[in-house]
């Protein structure tokens, strides 16, 4: 009896892990199913998130454990947003002016109120004692003394819908950023500059509108998400890169109908989005090319945040927490559950194919992996992967209607390279 029953404990535990090997981002129990708006994450095992229900929620073991630190503010307002400045100082803000700050990483927060009953909507944690806090209706408010004392300023008849800063190296303090559903807001904090508005045409049409940006980590690209709604609901993403002067669309090729709610840019190369009906999509070339993941849900998901390249979060409807500590990759293993033995490079399928297509390959051991495209002048057309990859199976999506330019039936051919192995394949496109 005792071996039947560890032959089905063997049996049940194989089949979890191989599930969770499989998953690229794991849903975990966050104990509520309220509408949960943000999440901010401070280590490799801390983050935060807060919710519509009133609820604070924090993690110090990457999820396993989701405890509400919230229970003793229960009489305040629905939370909207939080920042964190570093591992130390946060805020949370809410309905009605009310505002709670942190100054031991969230595991304690002190109930602060702005002047006005505002509805604050974005937050912004500059420096320990430097906040920022954007409300419904177009007043940006600002205090030096951690909420102390407040100043006010109003800069639009429109929502404050994210508040953001430029994350590379700066000397006379980083410039901050306003959004807007149609337009962005700039300011330099050490000139105190007056706010200048940008009007974003990709913005403008029936439907459409902005709803968070961020600028990379270190230094980089901008990225606004939203939606175009003149023909359709289309999940829009636009860049401003180092050496552009405005904002301009990416050609991200996302047909699926929906709205991109939230984005993470934790580098220059690695940027995250993720929207309505369980979207979440990942470009690993600084926002050229982008693939979808696998969510396992249709919940919308309202915002995402990533420590580093690899180790993230994304909240949503119903309580729902996803996270993810390999950069939202499928690792496939072999069907006897065992790693591959060796490198491989797949024929891709179908070959033909129009637009899309999908490569497969190997890694017997954790290697840093370049999967790229190029055309037949050895012109490189897309990058699909370049990262540190753990050993496994893996598949790749190609579309080529991703690519910056428009591509002509014909031959390419795409590229792995993994440590000391490199093989190439030919590919045709046939229009």
């Amino acid at each position: 009896m005792k071996s039947i029953l560890l032959i089905l404990v063997l049996t049940i535990y194989t089949l979890v892990s191989i599930h969770t090997l499989n998953a690229q981002w794991i849903q975990q129990n966050s104990g509520t199913r309220g509408m949960l708006t943000d999440v901010a994450v401070l280590d490799s095992v801390t983050a935060i998130a807060v919710g519509r229900d009133r609820s604070i929620l924090r993690t110090s073991d990457a999820g396993t454990t989701w405890i509400n630190v919230a229970a003793p503010l229960s009489f305040v307002e629905p939370w909207n947003a939080i920042s964190f400045f570093d591992t130390k100082n946060g805020i949370v803000v809410g309905d009605h002016g009310v505002v709670v700050t942190s100054s031991d990483g969230g595991k304690n927060w002190r109930l602060n109120s702005i002047p006005e009953r505002q509805k604050c909507l974005s937050a912004l944690h500059l420096s320990p004692a430097v906040i920022y806090v954007g409300a419904d209706s177009g007043w940006v408010y600002h205090t030096s003394d951690t909420g102390n004392t407040w100043t006010s300023e109003k800069i639009s008849t429109l929502p404050i819908r994210s508040l953001f800063k430029w994350r590379g190296t700066h000397i006379f303090g980083p410039p901050i950023y306003a959004l807007t559903p149609y337009s962005l807001f700039t300011k330099n904090v050490f000139f105190s500059s007056p706010w200048s508005e940008t009007i974003l045409p990709q913005f403008q049409g029936l439907g459409s509108q902005a709803y968070d940006g961020e600028f990379c980590n270190g230094g980089g690209a901008g990225f606004i998400v939203g939606v175009q709604g003149d023909l359709r609901s289309a999940p829009t993403i636009i860049r401003q890169s180092m050496s552009d002067t405005a904002w301009r669309k990416v050609s991200s090729a996302i047909l699926q109908d929906g709205e991109f709610f939230g984005v993470s840019a934790p580098s220059a190369d690695v940027i995250y989005v993720c929207g309505s009906n369980g979207m979440i999509f990942k470009s690993a070339d600084g926002g050229d090319n982008w693939i979808a993941h696998t969510t396992q849900t249709v919940q919308n998901i309202n915002a995402i945040s990533f420590y580093d390249e690899r180790r993230g979060y994304a909240v949503g409807d119903s309580g729902l927490i996803l996270y993810t500590s390999n950069g939202g990759i499928t690792n496939v293993p072999d069907t006897d559950g065992n790693l591959p033995m060796k490198f491989a490079l797949e024929q891709n399928y179908p070959n033909p194919f129009n637009p899309t297509t999908t490569i497969s390959f190997s890694l017997p051991s954790k290697s840093y992996v370049s999967l790229k495209v190029f055309d037949v002048l050895g012109r490189k057309v897309a990058t699909l992967i370049s990262e540190e990859l753990p050993a496994g199976t893996y598949t790749r999506q190609w579309n080529a209607e991703s690519s910056n330019r428009r591509l002509s039936s014909g031959f390419y051919f795409y590229r792995l390279v993994a440590g000391a192995y490199s093989k190439t394949n030919k590919l045709i496109l046939l229009r």
